[in-house]
């Protein structure tokens, strides 16, 4: 009987070997929030994208909206930028989105081989670690929760959040099927438990303190909201493209 180990990944590069692996990619602020906020507003699929050149030419090609940041703020030329508070104000519906932003596309596009890629955070936290051990279970799999960081630096707002993940896979778990844990899962579970006030332990770090400082502080309180949607955002690979698939389907544009 397999026995599940849940791993996390304080950036990207630590991942390993993620083939046979479920991934759960966080990028708090802000992709991974956005991504679930545009599936809220009823965008039918996001493009994600590894650079912004890609994604210029993808959006291009396809006549499709071009969202995304570098540095937090809008790119020129950009529809939209990587805001979810901008996104709860829009209605996607019949509105693809190509997606590029400095982080958490990178961290998607990495993680891409694994057998199930999701993209979590803490506003759809429970929906998304519901459907990762759903399909680690189905799959006998581990489950790898991979930070996207900020600029190849550990970010204190993705390690809480692979914590609340930590928390919400482990209580899915009955007393005979309990998951072993890594110290990297065991030290974000208590970096979480230790402080659950998500805000106020955000705004410690540079990155929540660098949004605030120009002027995206409320994305940031709202990023830091606990199951606020259901939507369960995973990676399609192409030959998935065509299938009628539970989840909001995020792609990748070609490189």
């Amino acid at each position: 009987m397999h026995v599940m180990e849940i791993r996390v990944a304080l950036l990207p590069v630590l991942a390993g070997d993620v083939q046979d692996a479920v991934c759960i990619v966080i990028d708090a602020l802000r992709a991974t929030s956005a991504i679930a906020v545009l599936f809220a507003r009823n965008c039918p699929r996001v493009y994600v994208a590894a650079g912004h050149e890609a994604a210029i030419r993808f959006a291009r090609e396809n006549r499709l909206l071009l969202c995304g940041e570098t540095g937090g703020r809008k790119p020129e030329g950009f529809d939209f930028g990587n805001s979810p508070v901008e996104f709860l104000t829009q209605d996607f519906q019949g509105r693809p989105v190509v997606l590029s932003t400095t982080n958490g596309t990178y961290a998607l596009s990495q993680v891409r081989q694994a057998r199930h890629v999701f993209a979590g955070a803490p506003l759809n936290r429970t929906a998304v670690a519901q459907a990762a051990w759903t399909a680690a279970q189905q799959a006998e799999a581990d489950i790898v929760i991979v930070c996207s960081g900020t600029d190849g630096d550990f970010t204190l707002e993705d390690a809480t959040s692979a914590g609340l993940f930590v928390e919400a896979l482990i209580a899915q778990a009955t007393p005979w099927e309990l998951p072993l844990l890594d110290d990297a899962a065991v030290a974000c579970k208590r970096l979480w438990q230790q402080d659950p006030q998500l805000l106020r332990s955000w705004l410690e770090g540079r990155h929540a303190q660098h949004l605030a400082e120009i002027g995206f502080g409320e994305d940031v309180a709202y990023c830091a909201q606990l199951d606020r949607l259901s939507v369960v955002p995973e990676l399609v690979r192409d030959s998935d493209s065509s299938a009628e698939l539970p989840t909001a389907p995020i792609f990748l544009v070609p490189a």
